[in-house]
């Protein structure tokens, strides 16, 4: 029994696998995040000590559980441009599937340095996309979709190393903690028990991206929806690992992620975290989807 029980935690946690969903999310992800970092050109001021957080108070702004021992932003304040034009470099290389490891790990260095020196600035896109850059920067996740492949007409592809392996299920545990953790989180506001927390935000006009007024006609939408919303979160681990409800569960989430785009203009967010979900697709469904792109691509 315990022979068997190894087996299963090794062929989970190390067998190799297809890249192809992990190059899937490494193109959402880094093209989200250069998106991100391309508007960050007209707010580099909020880096500087001419912003209300000077350099020697930077990382008291921080969560104290999470700040870490020194300020990674290495360079000084006059050479952000320069380090934001580095960084907006290696992300579009990233995104087209150039580079490597290497290449990553740098590109999370200078984003780490970013977002710790003003971290009141950051929201949840730059935390999460930070934090899934750092994972893939071990990964082999530019060995498929990449142009790289298209000019040496590369057709075979090598699976998963041990280190890839473990990351990306590093990934799938991670994506469903924070899924969790915050279903978990809304329990413990009131506002979430009777049913008014969405009421709250959609009723903001600074929030929102239309006017939502005329929900105010139909009461039983904002309470229905927010416990829709709880249920999918605290239950989105189960129901991801589960294989008979895992492509509900994603398309749950997908829909989610799309509201909260289009509805309150959090579109990296949105892509942010849909870019996970390429990671508990079939690879051989997303070989097929490749295939007929190709296809199409062809004619």
């Amino acid at each position: 029994m315990i022979k068997k029980l190894w087996a299963h935690w090794d062929q989970f946690w190390f067998a190799p696998q297809s890249l192809l969903g992990l190059a899937s999310m490494r193109v959402m992800l880094c093209a989200t995040l250069l998106y991100m970092n391309l508007t960050r050109f007209y707010n580099l001021e909020f880096y500087t000590d001419s912003s209300w957080i000077p350099r020697s108070r930077a990382l008291e702004v921080m969560p104290e559980l999470g700040r870490p021992l020194f300020l990674w932003t290495f360079w000084p304040d006059s050479m952000n441009f320069v380090m934001n034009l580095v960084l907006v470099v290696l992300l579009a290389l990233l995104t087209v599937g150039i580079g490597g490891r290497w290449l990553m790990w740098i590109a999370w260095i200078i984003n780490a340095g970013f977002l710790q020196r003003n971290y009141a600035v950051n929201f949840g896109a730059d935390v999460i996309g930070a934090l899934f850059l750092f994972y893939m920067s071990f990964t082999q996740s530019c060995e498929r979709l990449s142009v790289v492949n298209l000019v040496r007409r590369k057709k075979t592809f090598q699976l998963s190393d041990t280190v890839s392996s473990m990351m990306i299920r590093m990934m799938q545990v991670q994506i469903s903690v924070i899924y969790a953790y915050t279903g978990w989180e809304k329990l413990k506001g009131g506002s979430w028990w009777d049913g008014t927390a969405l009421w709250s935000v959609l009723a903001n006009p600074q929030m929102t991206t239309m006017d939502f007024s005329f929900l105010r006609h139909f009461p039983w939408v904002i309470p229905v929806i927010g416990y829709v919303t709880i249920l999918f979160e605290i239950y989105f681990p189960a129901m991801v690992a589960w294989p008979k409800t895992r492509y509900l569960c994603l398309l749950l989430g997908l829909s989610f992620h799309a509201g909260i785009g289009v509805f309150m203009g959090l579109i990296p967010f949105a892509t942010v975290m849909v870019s996970t979900y390429f990671l508990f697709l079939d690879p051989q469904l997303l070989e097929k989807t490749l295939e007929k792109t190709r296809s199409v691509v062809r004619l």
